[in-house]
């Protein structure tokens, strides 16, 4: 803690001032009053509708005394990666990579949960004769194959009373995976559907989907990260990114549009795309709708379910390689700092309200 310039009597008053606000949520104290500790946060993929509150959460970093250089990403696998190799203090990358990536090795722990469901699943077009799991059978399913959500299709498939066998794998590049929906040259597509929907509304189109987390597969999505060594050694910067990361999560659920602005103003260059609020819009939309969860709305913004944690493990070490080891779930993530910030029962209420068109599922 001396180190990140925070004493032990500070951070104890810190905390406790923290505790004391309740449901009124962080009050940040710019705890590193001496010098600004500086980091850098990637967000395991381009800013998007489904980070947005990165860029919210940026002015309670500042008032906490953290200089925070948001940065774009290539991927969650490659996000965690970074930070497991120092190349990034934190991070958010979904919670399923950062479970592989421990089983290679990687020192990384989850201290608050951004997003509550990767939205992992099969993408049709609304006039699809697809009304049922069991009804892909014999059907062209379309697939990045280096994409994240094609490793578990064939546990979806199984829960669903099918195999790959029953299904006509088709390999896509991601770049003309909706395209393909959009022009029949596929049945379906396996994708990311928070990622993969603003283009094809995009096209004029609203698909159905099934989503593997309601088919016993569920997984979180971005979750923040850092490594057990940094967590250790810099406690207090972990607590302040992480309350202010929380606060940036509320304030996105309340305000969308202020939110929007604030990513506009830290990447102007977004706003030269002419559809470029709108699909920001959708994006922030599925993420709101999927955010109204119970770990959240029970328990705090960040909060994350051990069980979820127990199940998420046991899923992503079934498609692990010879070799690798089940790490120990309780070692993968910590609620220390989160559940301090908290909406009230009438905005949750308004929230869900505003978000219902984008739920998916």
């Amino acid at each position: 803690m001396r180190k990140s310039g925070l004493s032990r009597r500070k951070f104890v008053a810190t905390a406790a001032a923290a505790t004391a606000v309740g449901s009124a949520g962080f009050v940040p104290k710019k705890v590193f009053a001496q010098k600004k500790v500086a980091v850098k946060f990637n967000l395991s993929w381009l800013p998007e509708g489904a980070n947005v509150y990165s860029y919210a959460a940026k002015q309670f970093w500042t008032k906490a005394g953290l200089d925070v250089t948001i940065e774009k990403g290539t991927g969650s696998i490659a996000a965690a990666q970074g930070i497991g190799q120092g190349q990034y203090e934190f991070g958010i990358p979904a919670a399923p990579n950062c479970i592989q990536q421990a089983m290679k090795g990687l020192p990384l722990v989850n201290i608050g949960c951004a997003n509550y469901d990767t939205t992992m699943g099969v993408i049709m077009l609304p006039d699809s004769p697809i009304k049922e799991p069991k009804d892909l059978k014999g059907k062209k399913v379309g697939s990045t194959f280096t994409s994240g959500e094609y490793a578990f299709l064939p546990a979806f498939l199984k829960n669903a009373g099918l195999s790959m066998g029953d299904i006509q794998s088709i390999a896509l590049d991601g770049k003309v995976r909706e395209v393909a929906l959009l022009e029949k040259q596929t049945d379906a597509v396996t994708a990311y559907v928070a990622s993969a929907l603003p283009k094809i509304v995009a096209g004029g189109v609203q698909p159905r989907v099934f989503l593997f987390s309601k088919y016993g597969l569920p997984f979180y999505a971005h979750s923040l990260t850092t490594t057990t060594a940094y967590l250790a050694k810099e406690r207090g910067v972990c607590e302040a990114v992480a309350q202010g990361l929380c606060e940036g999560i509320k304030f996105a659920l309340l305000k969308p549009d202020e939110t929007i602005e604030l990513m506009f103003k830290e990447v102007p260059e977004m706003k030269l795309a002419s559809t470029a609020k709108e699909q920001i819009q959708i994006g922030m939309g599925v993420w709101a709708a999927n955010y109204v969860a119970k770990e959240a709305t029970e328990h705090g913004v960040g909060y994350a379910d051990p069980a979820a944690y127990e199940k998420m493990t046991d899923l992503v070490f079934a498609t692990g390689a010879p070799g690798e080891k089940r790490p120990d779930p309780t070692t993968l993530y910590t609620n220390d700092f989160v559940g301090k910030v908290k909406l009230t029962d009438a905005e949750w209420k308004a929230v869900k309200a505003a978000s219902a068109k984008y739920a998916l599922g």
